[in-house]
């Protein structure tokens, strides 16, 4: 994929991404309205976690090696043989996926006594119906990952950012349409699932792909994926447990506490996910390619302006949404069962949540780089280190500042395990323009902190005469036209190379319709 390609796919995947993730909001905005932040909803976000984490330690560890393998077995034996070991990768997938069906489903009174030990009586009862409902989700979920792996390396983005579309679209009719319970939303879950697979196959038919029921051990690929995946299988399960412990200390606070922090993630989940996974996913078969080339200037040239990149928009986001949390909360939340004190819950731990995303996007940039590399120990230790250190202060914080702790506490961990994979890979491949880095960084959180106090201020002012809506929107517009100012007075590179891009693809654009009309 040359240059204009690379941008063509990103700029296709950041617009379905942004109409996915706007959609999502609604679902969110629904479930909030009709079940507030209740022992409902927290039962709810407890069962649907259970089969992330137990697919998540097995499935990304998986998928994860896999790309590469998938990407050098494509450059090396063609299109054909690709697919032939990616069929074997799908089936003992799925073969792994039944077990873990069936472990959720008979050991689900144990588990959920183990990773919500202060859940009891109706709220136990209901977590446990809704995890066994949920357990047949993780089987969707191993055949979604390998299907996007194999699209994504064939450079076809445009399915697996539809994916986003299918999970939201039944639970948004199944709450439209009746009154709604939380054994019929977790149905509805279920069904999205499965039509994230299946919105995937037309793409994989168009692709020539054909399924074939088949499993082969021998493959000497496999034992090459094995070596790579117990690093990554370690790694992958530090992650979950970071989010388990969040969720165990979580089920001790006050009942709507584990959903405050869901709907806190929603809305940073959208802001990284816009751009932040966009530039990820179509980056990472990047990263691959130029590290089986043996390509290390331009592998490192992807790095430094893929960082760049995300903290353009990252950095200004997270300043935005600290200053704005909790008339953002409301405008998106507040209606129904969402009351004052669920505002306030979510408003807290977003704006300490808030204070990580800058450091999500570098480390799954930086966590790419090595995994393109295949190099998968480095990232596991700083994983297993990111997670003492989450642990640790989850126990502390959470003493003095309740669910602002929790959502701190993981921040601070993001933003450790940042600046170690940073250091390791400059051990490692030597320096990836860091000065432009820091340079760039510098400059944009100038302009963010600027464009904060701006925001601060004008909201404030606006709020005293206007609607809270109003006063909202005009804010953001006004703190849009600031930081961009900054940007030109500053002279930030990153800016006027996507100012330059912009250009080039509307005049392309225009030569186009001028031969069409002609």
């Amino acid at each position: 994929m040359n240059k204009n390609k690379v941008a063509k796919s990103a700029s296709i995947v950041i617009i379905i991404t942004v109409l996915s993730k706007l959609l999502g909001f609604f679902r969110d905005t629904l479930i909030a309205g009709t079940f507030g932040t209740t022992y409902q909803t927290d039962a709810y976000n407890m069962a649907i976690t259970i089969p992330s984490i137990m697919f998540g330690i097995f499935g990304l560890a998986i998928t994860t090696t896999f790309i590469p393998i998938l990407n050098e077995t494509f450059n090396s034996k063609g299109k054909e043989e690709m697919f032939n070991f990616a069929n074997n990768i799908m089936n003992i997938l799925l073969g792994l996926s039944l077990v873990l069906c069936f472990i959720s489903w008979f050991f689900a009174p144990q588990i959920v006594r183990i990773i919500a030990p202060k859940f009891t009586g109706e709220i136990y009862e209901l977590t446990v119906k809704l995890t066994r409902l949920s357990s047949i989700n993780i089987l969707f979920m191993s055949m979604n990952s390998g299907y996007i792996a194999v699209l994504q390396t064939l450079d076809d983005f445009i399915a697996p950012a539809l994916i986003g579309f299918m999970i939201n679209i039944p639970i948004i009719i199944y709450i439209l349409i009746g009154s709604p319970s939380v054994d019929g939303l977790m149905v509805a879950t279920g069904i999205g699932y499965v039509l994230q697979v299946l919105i995937q196959i037309p793409w994989l038919i168009k692709h020539n792909y054909k399924y074939e029921p088949f499993i082969d051990f021998k493959d000497q690929r496999i034992k090459s994926m094995l070596g790579l995946i117990i690093p990554i299988l370690i790694g992958a399960s530090v992650n979950q447990i970071n989010s388990l412990v969040d969720k165990t200390i979580g089920s001790g606070l006050p009942h709507g506490s584990i959903s405050a922090l869901n709907f806190s993630q929603k809305i940073n989940a959208l802001m990284y996910s816009i751009f932040g996974i966009a530039i990820v996913t179509v980056m990472y078969p990047r990263f691959a390619n130029e590290a089986n080339e043996d390509n290390l200037k331009r592998f490192k040239m992807y790095i430094s302006k893929s960082i760049n990149n995300i903290n353009l928009i990252m950095i200004p986001a997270t300043v935005g949404i600290i200053v704005l949390s909790t008339p953002l909360v409301k405008f998106i939340f507040q209606r129904g069962a969402f009351d004052e004190s669920s505002v306030q819950m979510t408003s807290i731990s977003l704006t300490f949540y808030s204070l990580g995303v800058i450091f999500y996007g570098m480390r799954d940039i930086l966590n790419r780089a090595f995994y393109s590399l295949k190099d998968t120990k480095i990232p596991m230790i700083n994983g297993a280190i990111g997670m003492i250190i989450n642990i640790v202060l989850n126990l502390i914080l959470v003493r003095f500042m309740g669910i602002g702790g929790l959502a701190l506490s993981t921040s601070v961990s993001a933003f450790a395990c940042a600046m170690l994979l940073m250091f390791s890979l400059r051990r490692k491949i030597g320096s990836f323009n860091g000065k432009r880095i820091l340079s760039s960084t510098i400059k944009i959180t100038i302009s963010s902190l600027v464009m904060g106090g701006v925001c601060s201020l004008s909201y404030k002012l606006l709020s005293l005469k206007l609607g809270e809506i109003s006063s909202l929107f005009i804010t953001i517009i006004i703190s849009v036209i600031i930081y961009i100012i900054m940007l030109i007075f500053l002279r930030v590179k990153e800016f006027f190379d996507a100012l330059r891009m912009l250009k080039k693809r509307l005049s392309v654009k225009e030569e186009g319709n001028a031969v069409i009309a002609s």
